[in-house]
């Protein structure tokens, strides 16, 4: 079992790092900074699966000392119970991010921040849970069992969590962007309630429709998959259009129209085009990559002005940016070739 068991995390972890960087991949233009999403991460992995296991623990009693230990409690706890407890544990800490941004953090710039948040704080808690499922399928099903499990939840289903928590995400981000306390208020909301609806959409299908629930599962999924990287690609572009708007007018003032073009193209999402275009940077593609990203990231400081932010810590981190661009320029730094 001990060797099972480190096959298990090794396995799972590979499947979920690969669906890390496709979803880290799309975030090309302000990337979050790495750190971060670790901390997400493991949220996901540690905080909320053994959260999510006590309260659902207790869920699960209360129905089956009701219902008895049949199919239709176990199909009741999995689907109302599950749904809820879960997105609400990770969800939780995407509120923890909203509010750290808001005082000092400033890395939470809008929909597409938080969707790759909750993405990831969702791939955590696929490797606890996926790793649990397999163990115990393991202890009495041996080498099948995990064999099929492995493939049925980590390659067919590994986006799941991933999605769900990215909706919760999506409408953390927008009210951290929006000045409107309405909004503030009901985006979270919708955005975790669309969270349960997508989980207990999942759950219900497997739990009440045996086999034809799970193929009808999979297609669904499968569906909400590709819509979910259709989503971030659009608010890619959404952010790719704000460093247009901000960075137009530092064009001959901070940056080369050439180096205009190379940073807001839309080839950036494709895997390693920037890689590629920056490696051939007359400094270099570290020095070359910091001037871009410092770029962006004075783009998104002048959208929050624009938002109606304002304050001395702005003001300091303008002002850094800035003379980070200019050093960089007074070195010779380009933005691809000349």
């Amino acid at each position: 079992m001990i060797i099972a068991l480190f096959l298990a995390i090794f396995l799972v972890s590979v499947c979920v790092f690969v669906y890390g960087l496709a979803i880290k991949g799309v975030d090309r233009y302000e990337p979050e900074p790495w750190w971060l999403l670790v901390v997400c991460f493991f949220w996901g992995a540690l905080g909320a699966t053994f959260g999510s296991l006590i309260f659902n623990t207790i869920g699960g009693s209360v129905v089956y000392s009701a219902m008895g230990q049949s199919q239709a409690a176990s199909g009741l706890t999995a689907s109302f119970i599950a749904p809820p407890v879960e997105e609400s544990f990770k969800g939780c800490f995407l509120l923890v991010v909203w509010a750290a941004s808001a005082f000092w953090l400033k890395e939470l710039d809008g929909a597409l921040d938080g969707a790759i948040y909750g993405g990831v704080i969702g791939l955590g808690f696929t490797l606890t849970e996926d790793v649990l499922y397999i163990m115990r399928g393991t202890s009495s099903g041996g080498l099948a069992a995990f064999t099929i499990i492995f493939f049925l939840r980590t390659i067919l289903g590994g986006l799941g969590h991933a999605t769900f928590t990215a909706m919760t995400g999506v409408g953390v981000g927008i009210a951290a962007e929006s000045r409107n306390m309405l909004v503030k208020v009901i985006a979270p909301i919708g955005g975790w309630m669309a969270a349960m609806g997508l989980h207990f959409l999942h759950n219900f299908l497997v739990s009440f429709f045996g086999g034809a629930g799970l193929i009808l599962k999979l297609a669904v999924f499968f569906t909400f998959d590709f819509l979910f990287f259709v989503l971030l690609y659009i608010l890619a572009y959404r952010d790719r259009a704000i460093v247009i708007r901000n960075l137009v007018d530092e064009v001959g003032v901070m940056l080369h129209p050439k180096e205009f073009k190379t940073s807001t193209s839309p080839a950036q999402l494709v895997p390693l085009w920037n890689l590629s275009t920056l490696m051939g940077s007359s400094q270099g593609y570290m020095a070359a990559r910091k001037k871009q990203l410092d770029l962006a990231e004075l783009a998104f400081l002048k959208h929050r002005r624009r938002r109606g932010e304002s304050g001395a810590g702005l003001d300091r981190r303008e002002r850094e940016l800035r003379g980070s661009i200019q050093a960089a320029n007074d070195r010779g730094v380009f933005i691809g070739k000349r």
